[in-house]
C-alpha cells in the first residue's frame, strides 16, 4: 500500500503521524486535530509548491500515524517523538553553540554534573553560556550541600569513600553515611531550589552557619563558610545583576530567524542564549520548552503575548525593568543573525579563493602531539558555519613509539572516516605532505573531499593544488589559523592531562615508604599532585609525619616534572 493510500485512510480523528525513510529512520513527526484531513493534504495540488513538503514525499517510503484524545495529548506525543528521534525534516532549534546543563540524575542517591547531551530520566537546569561559570557554580554548590558529582554503582558495595569524603565536599553515601531521604533533603533539594533561582536561602544559609561556628569560638570553620562566600561572589561576578533577587524569568528577543533567551535567575543573567529556527514566536516557545525540555520559569517575556495549549505561556513587558531587557535582547538576536550572515559570506569567499568544490559548511581540523614520540595523541575539533561545535570534538590515541606524524594523521584519517561521514572541508596542521598524505588515505578508502594545510612560520595555506598567500588580515586566513589553534589547543590539553595521569599513577610507587594511605593522607590535605609540589617539605612532613620521606617526595617530583 503506497504512503497516499494509507492517508487516505486516516481517521477523522486527532493524533501523530509519522513518515518513515528508507532504513526506518524518522523522517517527519507532526501531529493534527484531524489526520486524515492534514495527510490528504499532502498530496494536494497546492503542497506540490512546497519544495520541502515534496523532498520529503520523494524520500518516504512508508506512514503510520497514532490516535489520542485530544490535540493537547497530540502536541505532547509530538514533543516527545521529535525529543527522542530528531527527525530530518522537522523544524529544529539551531544552537550557535552546543550549551551546558546541570544535570541531576534519577539514581537513588542522585549525582549532579555537567553535560552537553540530555537524555529522558534526569532532571536539567539551563542550558547555560559560559561553561566555566557552571563548573564553578557545581564547585560552589558542592561545597555547600556535599552532593556527589562521581559516576559510581552505589549498588555494589564500596569498602571507603573518596577523596570528596575526606575534602568536605560530600556526605559518601556511597558507604552509608546518610540515608536516601536524608541525602535528598540535605544536598539535592536545597541545590534544585538555588538552580531555580532561590538564591539567598543559600547565601542566608552560608551567614548562619558562619556565624553560629564564630559565635563558639570556631573560628577556623567560620573562615571556611566566609571563603564560600568570597567564591560565590567571585563566581557571579562574571554575570550582570539585572533586577532584583525576587525575579526568576526568561527574556526572548527575536529578528528574523535568530531567538536570543535571556535566563535571569536569582536577579542574576546566568544565560544569554542565541538560536536559529525557522518559524514564528509560537514554533520557537514550542521547540525550546516542550520539545528541549527546558525549565519553564515563572515568567516569560516576550515581543508579544503567546500561548503554546496553555503549557507556556509569554507576555509583554510589565514594567520598564523588563522593556529595558527585551530591549537588549532584540539588540542581541540582531547582532547575532549579523554575526552568521558575516561567516556564511567568509565561508563563501573560502570556497572562492581556495579553489573548494562546495562551501565549507562544516569544517574538521586535526593536529597532532606526542613528546619525544611517547603518549602519541591526535585532535579533531569541529567548526560549523565558523562556530566551534565542541561537544563534537573527539581525542584519539597511538599506543606505538615508533609512528611519525604523517603516520599518525594517516591512522587518524583511516579510523575517523571510516566510519564518520566526510565534512566539507578537513583541516590539517602542516603543509603539502600533510595535505597529501590526508588525501591518500581517504582514496584508500574510496572516500574524497578538499583538504587544505597551514604551515605555522609564514602562514601559507596548503591545497592539493599548491600554496596560496593571503594577506595576514584576510577574514579567510583568520578562519583557519582559528581552527589551527584551536585544534593544537586541544590535542596539547589532552597530552598534558595523560602526562599528569602517567605521573600520578607512577611516581608514589617509585618511592620507598609511601603506600596507599600516606597517598591518600596527601592527596587529600593537598588536592592534588601539583599542590604537593608547591608545597615545602616542612608542610608535607607535617602530613606523613616523617621529613627525611618529605623530602624524597619533592626531589622525585620536581625530578619527574623537569
Amino acid at each position: 500500500m503506497s504512503i497516499e493510500e494509507k492517508a487516505k485512510q486516516a481517521p477523522n480523528l486527532p493524533g501523530v503521524y509519522i513518515f518513515y525513510g528508507p532504513n526506518g529512520e524518522y523522517l517527519y513527526i507532526g501531529k493534527a486535530k484531524n489526520l486524515r484531513k492534514r495527510l490528504k493534504s499532502y498530496f494536494s495540488n497546492s503542497s506540490k509548491t512546497n519544495r520541502k513538503m515534496q523532498q520529503l514525499l520523494q524520500e518516504a517510503i512508508d506512514l503510520d500515524f497514532t490516535i489520542v484524545e485530544n490535540e493537547r495529548e497530540a502536541l505532547l506525543l509530538e514533543a516527545n517523538l521529535i525529543y527522542t528521534y530528531k527527525p530530518k525534516y522537522n523544524v529544529m532549534l539551531k544552537d550557535s553553540q552546543h550549551y551546558p546543563y546541570i544535570e541531576i540524575t534519577n539514581d537513588l542517591f542522585p549525582t549532579i554534573r555537567i553535560t552537553r547531551n540530555k537524555i529522558a530520566n534526569s532532571e536539567y537546569f539551563g542550558p547555560y553560556t559560559d561553561a566555566n561559570f557552571v563548573r564553578d557554580l557545581v564547585d560552589f554548590l558542592q561545597q555547600v550541600y556535599k552532593f556527589r558529582t562521581c559516576e559510581k554503582d552505589l549498588s555494589k558495595p564500596i569498602r571507603k569513600p573518596c577523596m570528596d569524603y575526606y575534602l568536605h565536599r560530600c556526605e559518601a553515601p556511597c558507604v552509608g553515611n546518610i540515608t536516601h531521604q536524608e541525602y535528598f533533603e540535605k544536598c539535592i533539594l536545597p541545590t534544585k531550589n538555588f538552580l531555580k533561582g532561590d538564591i539567598l536561602s543559600t547565601l542566608e544559609l552560608i551567614k548562619r552557619k558562619m556565624k553560629i561556628h564564630a559565635d563558639m569560638l570556631d573560628f577556623e570553620n567560620a573562615a571556611k563558610y566566609r571563603d564560600l562566600l568570597f567564591k560565590f561572589e567571585k563566581v557571579m561576578q562574571k554575570q550582570q545583576v539585572v533586577v532584583e533577587p525576587w525575579r526568576n524569568l526568561d527574556v526572548i528577543g527575536q529578528c528574523k530567524n535568530v531567538f536570543v533567551v535571556f535566563r535571569v535567575r536569582g536577579g542574576y543573567l546566568v544565560g544569554k542564549l542565541s538560536y536559529e529556527m525557522e518559524g514564528d514566536l509560537k514554533d520557537f516557545l514550542f521547540n525550546y520548552y516542550i520539545v528541549n525540555r527546558n525549565e519553564i520559569p515563572p515568567a516569560v517575556v516576550s515581543k508579544k503575548a503567546v500561548n503554546v495549549e496553555n503549557l507556556v505561556v509569554s507576555r509583554k513587558p510589565m514594567d520598564e525593568v523588563e522593556s529595558g531587557l527585551l530591549k537588549k535582547a532584540m539588540i542581541n538576536a540582531q547582532e547575532s543573525l549579523q554575526h552568521i550572515q558575516t561567516n556564511l559570506e567568509y565561508l563563501r569567499k573560502m570556497q572562492e579563493i581556495l579553489n573548494l568544490s562546495k562551501i565549507p559548511i562544516r569544517i574538521e581540523g586535526i593536529d597532532v602531539s606526542h613528546l619525544h614520540g611517547e603518549l602519541t595523541v591526535a585532535s579533531v575539533v569541529v567548526f560549523v558555519e565558523g562556530n566551534a561545535q565542541k561537544d563534537e570534538y573527539r581525542h584519539y590515541r597511538f599506543d606505538t613509539q615508533s609512528m611519525d606524524d604523517l603516520a599518525v594523521i594517516r591512522q587518524l584519517v583511516l579510523r575517523r572516516y571510516s566510519k564518520h561521514s566526510l565534512p566539507d572541508l578537513i583541516f590539517v596542521d602542516g603543509g603539502q605532505e600533510q595535505v597529501k598524505t590526508v588525501k591518500e588515505a581517504l582514496k584508500s578508502i574510496g572516500k574524497d573531499c578538499d583538504v587544505v594545510g597551514l604551515a605555522k612560520k609564514e602562514e601559507i595555506i596548503h591545497t592539493i593544488n599548491g600554496p596560496v598567500r593571503l594577506p595576514l588580515d584576510n577574514p579567510v586566513l583568520r578562519i583557519l589559523v582559528k581552527i589551527r589553534d584551536e585544534a593544537h589547543r586541544f590535542a596539547n590539553s589532552f597530552h598534558a592531562k595523560l602526562r599528569l595521569k602517567k605521573l600520578q599513577q607512577t611516581v608514589f610507587d617509585q618511592i620507598k615508604g609511601i603506600g596507599s594511605k600516606r597517598k591518600e593522607k596527601l592527596l587529600a590535605h593537598f588536592g592534588s599532585v601539583q599542590k604537593i609540589k608547591e608545597a615545602s617539605v616542612e608542610e608535607i612532613a607535617k602530613v606523613i609525619k616523617n621529613k627525611k620521606l618529605a623530602e624524597e617526595i619533592l626531589k622525585k617530583l620536581k625530578g619527574e616534572s623537569s
